[in-house]
């Protein structure tokens, strides 16, 4: 099996996963109120972009989570084959895609067709990150290390995926609560991580 250095694909890695949450911020559009409106018509306007801004903090922060995730796997990688770098694109694919599918989310906040979108997108990204991990583990690409640490690194991977699988699955038929099961998953597995310590 011919094998690479990993060193390429961290940096490409970091550089799409900076651009794009930097692009998260082209949805944000300054309202177009003249200067001499009063100040509550310049926060009436602000308001106007609650969604716009919820969403952008909101996908920020789970794209940041995502590429600390994804930064932890590399940190006990020692190498890469084929298969690892074109499992490796295509999730690189998906999160270039945030700043669309955060775009429609943010315009069409309560659409099913819109959270159907985002979540799907963020699912792909949560899954594609756990086959990269499982794979690199089951093909001893990792290096050596405690079993505990990537088992823990396992569990983050395969919670974060459980956990856009059930927003994903709750847009399709419960739009309005789609969010609901992220703070859930994220309690439980706090919870469940201070246990088995």
């Amino acid at each position: 099996m011919v094998t690479l250095s990993k060193s390429r694909i961290e940096a490409l890695s970091d550089g799409v996963v900076a651009i794009a949450i930097t692009l998260l911020v082209l949805e944000l559009k300054v309202p177009e109120v003249m200067s001499h409106h009063s100040d509550k018509e310049m926060l009436e306007a602000l308001l106007e972009l609650k969604g716009e801004f919820a969403t952008y903090i909101v996908t920020f922060l789970i794209a940041g989570a995502f590429w600390y995730l994804h930064h932890l796997t590399f940190h006990f990688i020692k190498h890469v084959d084929g298969f690892l770098v074109w499992v490796n694109l295509i999730f690189l694919m998906f999160v270039s895609l945030l700043p669309f599918s955060s775009g429609l989310m943010s315009h069409l906040f309560i659409h099913p067709v819109s959270q159907f979108f985002y979540f799907g997108n963020m699912l792909a990204i949560a899954l594609l990150l756990n086959v990269h991990w499982q794979y690199a583990r089951r093909k001893h690409l990792i290096v050596d290390t405690e079993q505990s640490e990537a088992d823990r690194l396992s569990f983050r991977v395969a919670l974060t995926a459980a956990a856009f699988a059930a927003s994903f699955i709750t847009a399709i038929f419960f739009p309005t609560y789609s969010w609901a099961p992220l703070p859930a998953f994220l309690l439980v597995g706090w919870i469940l991580e201070k246990t088995r310590r």
